[in-house]
């Protein structure tokens, strides 16, 4: 092992010991004064011996040892250095040695206190709190106004699992928290000890460790590690995900998976740095620009995508955005892989953006790699997908309470530079690689339209890319296994794995991906050290391989072949709506969210100018951006279980594409808001905007999608008084949530007047209504326009009609009675709607229930 897999192992787990000490597990050697005295820090006035987590990492690190060979440290050697191997730099980090070679321990310390310092400042301590603190919603913390919100939201103590126990936050008091108060201020915990809690999920990682992939004699050391640490960073993720990584701290909101990780890429980068420089020094200088914040974005996925006609568009529309997903992740560790990096550097990756923190001197040769990528983009999509480059400096200080904010800021105004400029270096490589192409002797692709020479048309008139594409969106719904498989790997699979549902080459990486119904199957001998298998979905904990892949698992929205639209096209999910014959496309994300990275996070101490300075760390935005994602890409599967007729086209970061029969997806849309709020712990500042466009279902899918995203953008320009977004545009009316529950109440109303009258006069009145109120706007520019509207000519019009209907109905007199009453009163709800500004949605929506599909 190198140096540098030893700094960034001992960085990787060097807390790891936080969470078995609150587990009572692995304690053989907190009685070891002998240990005690080599790994713990001690107090000069009392005497005794603190940090004894380090005891606890220290036998973590040798049980992962035991379990994988070849990461033992060599016990042979003699040489001054012979003490700087992983396991010890992830014991040492209290106590670093003063030794000059012993250079590595202050490494690992001072990533340590880099990733540290974005705790915010302010403590809490009593006796046994590391075992009654529970892990604090961030989610739940978000503010947008200037005033601090009070949360008191925490995270269940468990493993990553789809259900509404383990993923949702719960209220401190029903938690079994008391609100704590000393001279430091305030803090909840748990009135009994959660070491039950802790030793369950420890257990379990215990359990899976016994797992982790063995392998051949004759594999490189290298790749070894890495994979290795891809698989632990999956332990990492499932387990330590909801477990506080600090306990001693008013606000404990930031995961101990993701201050391990953090610091790993921290340390990694900080190592590189100084290698790169021949220094064994200096690791404690705040000023240098070190590190690189690297932000990768996919401009021109929104087009591909939906560039699709109608027939097999269901899977072609699933294949397109889910290829996006991948190459989106293939690209992030192509980069890491050319780079000689761990995966640790990535930061986050998620909704065709990702995250990477890079040493500053491999900067250049990031953006070689891009350039490369580019190219091959270029060439198999023409243009249409691009991949831009964002570059921010970071020195020590950046990592400090507060100062991460203007980073994230800056790395997104450099992405927008090369974004304006797309294949600006091809271009200047090439002046002709836009030049006019030879036409297809085919002609052009029926799917895409794409009609160059080289697009590979099919005598069915299809191009392999839109061929490749389509049977990828058919595989995904049967698949349950993604095996990535790279570099020498490629081969071997290629000729020995058997059964695959599909697999596709990611352009512009060196990386195969198969879809599989099963865990491949090899003989022992065969080396795939480089590749990964991702489980879809349903986390079962890692199973024994001897040939070396990691594993992890990918959240995805996936299309449920077992519900009655499992294998519906477009045209089965319109005739089999009720009422009028549509298919309906509901598309939904989360409203302000740039506003929720830029101040959202704004909670911690006031600067100069009196204001609270931004807490957007890398680990609180991963965070907040990992949770977005595990609710629409994870759970929401769970959601859409209770409903037949809809399906997921995407969903993940933090938006969501559903079709479906029209009349299912308003309940649907309801549904996801009301499940959100609660996982967002109620907080106000996260809310869902969505649109619902009805279509044919021979209708062109791009332009169905172009539709269902004017319908959300009329959701989010919905202002009402100081309310604005948190809303859903639907049958072309754009309706708050706070009033989409009266006008369900008001379609059944008429619903129910129809049906017991056997007539559909009182929608033909209300529709006149609709028509006279939409006049009236179009003809008043200014003044009072509800004034205008309360007191038009249709009111004493509708009174007349609606009497005229008790007299000859008398069966539903008290139902019109009370339908009169509230169209009629003029109504001054603060931040709400007047019903005359969302009669039409309920009006329509009774009308296209009752309608016959003959009559379509």
């Amino acid at each position: 092992m190198k140096n540098h897999d030893h700094a960034v192992l001992g960085c990787l787990l060097h807390d790891i010991g936080k969470f078995f000490e609150r587990a009572e597990m692995l304690e053989h050697y907190r009685n070891d004064i002998e240990k005690r005295q080599s790994y713990c820090p001690k107090n000069p006035d009392k005497g005794y011996y603190s940090h004894l987590h380090v005891l606890h990492t220290l036998a973590f690190c040798e049980l992962l040892a035991e379990k994988v060979p070849q990461l033992k440290p060599d016990e042979q050697q003699t040489i001054a250095t012979a003490d700087q191997n992983w396991v010890n730099l992830a014991t040492y980090h209290h106590v670093p040695s003063g030794r000059a070679e012993a250079y590595l321990e202050k490494l690992v310390q001072s990533a340590d206190h880099l990733a540290s310092a974005e705790r915010e400042q302010g403590g809490f301590y009593e006796q046994g709190i590391h075992k009654k603190t529970r892990m604090e919603s961030l989610l739940g913390r978000v503010r947008i106004e200037e005033t601090a919100r009070q949360n008191d939201c925490f995270l269940p103590l468990t493993g990553i699992q789809l259900s509404s126990a383990n993923v949702y936050p719960q209220a401190a008091v029903s938690g079994g928290m008391e609100e704590k108060t000393n001279d430091k201020g305030k803090a909840w915990l748990s009135k009994t000890s959660l070491v039950p809690e802790y030793r369950e999920i420890a257990q379990s990682l215990l359990n899976d460790l016994e797992h982790l992939q063995s392998f051949q004699a004759n594999v490189a050391k290298d790749k070894i590690l890495k994979s290795v640490t891809r698989s632990l960073l999956t332990l990492l993720e499932q387990y330590l995900s909801q477990v506080p990584a600090a306990t001693n701290v008013q606000h404990p909101d930031i995961s101990l998976f993701d201050h391990l990780r953090v610091t790993a890429a921290i340390g990694e980068s900080l190592f590189l740095h100084h290698q790169n420089l021949d220094e064994t020094s200096g690791f404690d200088d705040r000023q240098t620009p070190k590190w690189q914040l690297v932000c990768g974005d996919f401009s021109g996925i929104q087009k591909f995508i939906y560039k699709i006609t109608s027939k097999g568009a269901a899977k072609g529309l699933r294949g397109r955005s889910f290829f996006i997903q991948l190459l989106c992740d293939a690209v992030a560790e192509q980069i890491i892989r050319e780079l000689g990096l761990y995966p640790t550097a990535r930061i986050y990756s998620s909704g065709g953006k990702f995250y990477l923190l890079i040493p500053t001197y491999l900067k250049v040769e990031a953006q070689r790699i891009a350039d490369s990528v580019n190219k091959t983009l270029l060439d198999e999509f023409q243009g249409e997908v691009f991949l831009g480059l964002g570059f921010a400096d970071i020195c020590g200080d950046d990592f400090k309470e507060g100062n991460m904010g203007r980073r994230w800021q800056q790395v997104n105004e450099d992405l927008q530079k090369q974004r304006l400029q797309p294949f600006k270096t091809q271009v200047s490589q090439d002046i002709n690689c836009f030049a006019q192409q030879m036409q297809h002797e085919r002609g052009a692709c029926k799917i895409c339209g794409r009609d160059d020479a080289q697009a590979d048309i099919n005598t069915k008139q299809s191009c392999r890319q839109c061929e490749d594409l389509e049977r990828m969106g058919q595989a995904l719904a049967d698949t349950r296994y993604l095996f990535w498989v790279w570099g020498e790997n490629r081969q071997t699979v290629k000729n020995k794995l058997q059964g695959q549902l599909f697999s596709l080459p990611i352009v512009g990486t060196d990386c195969d991906v198969y879809f599989l119904k099963q865990e491949p199957q090899f003989s022992e001998l065969t080396n795939l050290s480089e590749s990964h298998l991702e489980v879809l979905n349903d986390w079962k904990g890692l199973t024994t391989n001897a040939q070396g892949y990691s594993q992890g698992v990918r959240y995805v929205g996936q299309w449920q072949k077992n519900k009655t639209s499992g294998n519906y096209e477009f045209d089965d999910f319109a005739e089999q709506a009720q009422g009028v014959s549509r298919m309906g496309i509901l598309r939904m994300d989360v409203d302000n969210l740039g506003e929720v990275f830029i101040r959202g996070l704004n909670f911690g101490k006031k600067n100069a100018e009196g204001k609270q300075t931004s807490m957007g760390s890398l680990s609180r935005v991963a965070t907040v951006s990992r949770q977005l994602h595990l609710f629409f890409a994870g759970y929401l599967h769970q959601i859409l279980e209770a409903f037949p007729r809809s399906q997921i086209i995407y969903a993940g970061g933090d938006d969501v594409f559903i079709i479906g029969s029209w009349d299912e997806l308003p309940t649907v849309a309801q549904k996801i808001r009301d499940e959100f709020s609660r996982y967002c712990a109620n907080n106000p500042c996260f809310t869902l905007s969505g649109g619902i466009a009805l279509v044919g279902g021979r209708y062109p899918i791009s332009r169905a999608a172009e539709l269902a995203g004017e319908a959300e953008e009329q959701a989010k320009h919905l202002q009402r008084g100081q309310k604005e977004k948190d809303a859903l545009s639907f049958m072309e009316t754009a309706i708050g949530w706070e009033s989409f529950a009266d006008a369900i109440q008001l379609r059944d109303t008429l619903l129910s007047i129809v049906k017991q009258t056997n007539s559909q006069a009182i929608i033909d009145r209300l529709r006149q209504v609709v028509i006279a109120v939409d006049e009236i706007k179009l003809r008043q520019k200014s003044g009072n326009i509800t004034e205008q509207i309360y007191w038009d000519k249709w009111r004493w019009r509708l009174v007349y009609n609606l009497k005229r209907m008790e007299k000859r109905y008398p069966e539903v007199a008290l139902q019109l009675e009370n339908l009169q009453r509230q169209l009629i009163t003029p109504q001054t709800l603060a931040n709400k709607q007047p019903v005359m500004e969302w009669l039409q949605l309920p009006v329509r929506w009774a009308e296209f229930l009752l309608r016959s599909k003959t009559n379509d």
